[in-house]
C-alpha cells in the first residue's frame, strides 16, 4: 500500500520593518562635530524603508523607542514646543504601524511626551507602563490586519497582534520628573498578563515591540527580550535599547541565542542599529492554518520560516525627497539655534581632552568629571551627619568607540572649551545622586564592572582585551581610591570566594576596610539600577543634585572653579609578564602613544578602528 500524499499547506509572507533608537537623528548632521556625517539619520534611512516596503507583500513599520530624545536639536526644540514634532511627522510620512516607547521618550517630562504623541497616527503600544492619571499615553496592544497573498493564489486576512514594553526602571530614572505620573511593572508579568486577551481578541500572531534586549536575570529585568521571547503566544520579537545589532556576534555566548539567524528561545527576533544607522527587515513564512474556525477566520497560523538581515544605507538619496524637503523648513530655525548655542565658549583647557583609551583607564575627562560630581555633593552634604565621610565619583566614557564607529571618541584640542565640547562629554544632562556604600560593596561594584575586560591566559600575546558584551558606559572608575583589576582572573561573583581580580584597592593611602562607609557620586541612571550593576536601597540614597551632571560642569567651568589639567587614572593592570592583549581604538590615537610605553599600535582594521596592544609587564 503506498503512503498517503500529505497535502502542503499554503504560504503567505509578512514583512516587519523596524527602526529603533533614533535618539532624534533625522539628518545627517551631527551637532558635536558640527559637521554632516554621511549616511545616518531616519532621512537617510526613508530610501531603505520604503524600498522595503515596496517589495510585495505585506508589511509593518515599526520603531522600538528612544526616538524623541537624544541630540541637542531635540533640546531645542522641546524647549521651543515644537508641534507637530519633526519626528511625529516623519514618522506619519513613512507611514510606520506601531511604536513603543523607550525611557529617555520620557525625558522631558509626561505633559510633553502626550502633546507629541497626540499628532502621531501610529498605534503607540506600552504594557508594563502606565500612567497614574486616568488618561493612559499608550494601549496595552493593539491589533493590526493585513492581507497576506497565499501561495494557492488566495488572499487571507491576518491579525496581527501588537504589544510593546519599556525598561520597568523608568519611574526610577525619571523619578524627578515623572514621579507620581507613571507605574512601571515587570515585562513578562505583563506580558503575561495581556497575551491570553490579545489572542482572545482575535490576533493569529503576536509581535512583541520590546525596548530592551536579551539578557539573563530575574524580577524587574530592564533587558527582558529573551524571557519575553520564551512566552508561547509570542511569535516574534523586536528589540532595542542595547544599541546592539541582532543577529550579531555580540550574543554569540548567550544560551537559547541563535546569533547567526536572529532567534531568541527559537522565536524571530532582530534589533536594528542605533542613531539612524540601520534599518532591520525581518522576513516571515506563514503557513496557513489547516481549518478555518467557525466564524471562518484563520487560526493557528505558524512560522514555518524566516529570514532576518539588518541593512544600512550606502549612498545619499539622489535627490531630496518630499520628506527631507518638508523637514528642512521645519529645522531650519532650531538647526541654526542649536549650532549657535553649542558654539558659545564656556571654559579652556590647556592640555588636550581624549577618550582614545578610555578603554584602558585613560579618558582624560574623568579627573574633571569626577571632581565637579565630589564638590556638589559634598557642598550638598555640608552640614549634614554625613559631612565627614569621604566622598568618591564614578565616571564612566559614552564615547569610546563600540556601535558608534572609530569617531565615537572625545577628541578636544587643548584651547576654547565650547558648550559643545561638554555636551560631548556628557550626552545625557542626569542628576547626580550620593549612595552610601560600605567598603565591600564597592569592592562588588568594581568587580562587576572589571567584566568589560576579557578573562585572559597568562603568557598569551594575542587576545582581545575587551568583552563585546559589555559597552564602555557599563565600566565604571571610581576616582578617590586607588586599584588594580587583574585580568588574567575571571571576575568574582558578588558574596562568593572567588579570586578578586580587583585587588589593593585603597582609600586615602590605606587598605579599604570592608565596613568603611563611604558615599559614592554616581549619575541617577546607575544610582537607580541602570545596568544592572548596583541595586540601591532607598535609605542608601541620600541626596540626588536638582542640576544634571552636565549642567554642573558648564556651571564650574564658566565660574573658574574648575581648571582642567591632567591627573593618572586611579586604577592600573596587574603586571602580568609575557602576556599582550589587543584593543581597538581611533586611529587618531596614535598620536598619544609617547606616554604610554606598554602600548603599541598594531595596524588598521577594515571597519575603520585601529588595533593597538598593550603589554602587562611590570
Amino acid at each position: 500500500m503506498k503512503d498517503a500524499l500529505i497535502p502542503l499547506r499554503p504560504t503567505g509572507r509578512l514583512r516587519l520593518v523596524q527602526t529603533t533608537d533614533l535618539h532624534m537623528r533625522l539628518t545627517s548632521f551631527d551637532y558635536l562635530s558640527d559637521r554632516t556625517e554621511a549616511h545616518q539619520g531616519l532621512l537617510a534611512l526613508a530610501p531603505l524603508i520604503s524600498a522595503a516596503r515596496s517589495g510585495g507583500g505585506a508589511s509593518l513599520l515599526c520603531d522600538t523607542g528612544d526616538f524623541l530624545q537624544g541630540t541637542p536639536l531635540a533640546d531645542e526644540i522641546a524647549k521651543r514646543r515644537t508641534l507637530p514634532h519633526p519626528m511625529i511627522e516623519a514618522f506619519n510620512a513613512l507611514n510606520y504601524d506601531a511604536v513603543t516607547l523607550g525611557n529617555h521618550d520620557f525625558d522631558y517630562g509626561l505633559p510633553y511626551l502626550r502633546a507629541v504623541l497626540g499628532d502621531l497616527r501610529a498605534h503607540v503600544v506600552s504594557a508594563n507602563l502606565q500612567a497614574d492619571a486616568p488618561s493612559p499615553f499608550a494601549r496595552p496592544f493593539t491589533l493590526v490586519t493585513r492581507h497576506i497573498a497565499c501561495s494557492d493564489g488566495l488572499i487571507r486576512p491576518l491579525r496581527i497582534g501588537i504589544i510593546g514594553f519599556g525598561p520597568p526602571q523608568i519611574a526610577e530614572w525619571g523619578a524627578g520628573w515623572l514621579h507620581g505620573m507613571v507605574t512601571t511593572g515587570d515585562i513578562v508579568t505583563a506580558a503575561r498578563h495581556w497575551l491570553p486577551r490579545i489572542r482572545a481578541a482575535g490576533a493569529d500572531l503576536i509581535v512583541a515591540l520590546c525596548h530592551g534586549g536579551p539578557a539573563t536575570g530575574a524580577d524587574r529585568m530592564e533587558n527582558a527580550a529573551l524571557q519575553l521571547a520564551a512566552l508561547p503566544e509570542v511569535d516574534a520579537v523586536l528589540m532595542g535599547h542595547m544599541h546592539e545589532v541582532f543577529p550579531g556576534s555580540g550574543f554569540a555566548a548567550m544560551t537559547d541565542v541563535d546569533s547567526r539567524r536572529g532567534t531568541l528561545a527559537g522565536k524571530p527576533a532582530m534589533m536594528a542599529g542605533a542613531h539612524g544607522k540601520d534599518v532591520g527587515i525581518l522576513d516571515l513564512t506563514l503557513s496557513v492554518p489547516a481549518a478555518r474556525a467557525d466564524d471562518g477566520a484563520d487560526r493557528n497560523w505558524q512560522i514555518s520560516d524566516y529570514h532576518c538581515r539588518v541593512v544600512r544605507p550606502m549612498q545619499a538619496p539622489a535627490r531630496p525627497s518630499v520628506l527631507s524637503s518638508l523637514l528642512a523648513n521645519r529645522l531650519a530655525a532650531p538647526h541654526r539655534a542649536t549650532r549657535d548655542r553649542l558654539g558659545q565658549p564656556i571654559g579652556h583647557t590647556p592640555v588636550a581632552l581624549n577618550s582614545h583609551f578610555a578603554a584602558i583607564g585613560g579618558d582624560s575627562t574623568g579627573p574633571l568629571l569626577a571632581r565637579v560630581q565630589i564638590d556638589a555633593i559634598g557642598a550638598a552634604l555640608a552640614g549634614t551627619p554625613y559631612a565627614s565621610l569621604p566622598v568618591l565619583a564614578a565616571t564612566a566614557s559614552f564615547r569610546a568607540g563600540g556601535h558608534g564607529g572609530p569617531d565615537n571618541y572625545i577628541a578636544i584640542p587643548p584651547g576654547p572649551l565650547h558648550r559643545r565640547d561638554c555636551t560631548a562629554i556628557v550626552p545625557f544632562d542626569n542628576p547626580v545622586c550620593a549612595v552610601l556604600r560600605r567598603g565591600r560593596q564597592i569592592r562588588d561594584w568594581l568587580e562587576r564592572c572589571s567584566a568589560a575586560f576579557a578573562t585572559l591566559p597568562p603568557g598569551k600575546t594575542d587576545r582581545a582585551l575587551l568583552n563585546p558584551h559589555l559597552a564602555s558606559y557599563q565600566c565604571d572608575t571610581l576616582h578617590g581610591l586607588h586599584y588594580r583589576i587583574d585580568v588574567t582572573v575571571p571576575p568574582a561573583t558578588a558574596g562568593t570566594t572567588q579570586p578578586r581580580r580587583v585587588t589593593d584597592v585603597t582609600l586615602q593611602g590605606q587598605p579599604l576596610d570592608d565596613d568603611a562607609i563611604c558615599v559614592v557620586a554616581t549619575g541617577s541612571y546607575r544610582a537607580h539600577g541602570g545596568g544592572g550593576i548596583l541595586s540601591i536601597p532607598p535609605e542608601d540614597l541620600i541626596h540626588t543634585t536638582r542640576d544634571g551632571l552636565r549642567t554642573l560642569l558648564i556651571r564650574a567651568l564658566q565660574d573658574g572653579s574648575h581648571a582642567v589639567d591632567t591627573a593618572p587614572p586611579p586604577w592600573s593592570f596587574t603586571p602580568r609578564p609575557d602576556t599582550i592583549a589587543h584593543f581597538p581604538s581611533s586611529p587618531a590615537a596614535r598620536d598619544g602613544l609617547a606616554n604610554l610605553s606598554h602600548v603599541s599600535f598594531a595596524g588598521l582594521l577594515d571597519d575603520g578602528f585601529a588595533r593597538y596592544r598593550i603589554a602587562f609587564s611590570p
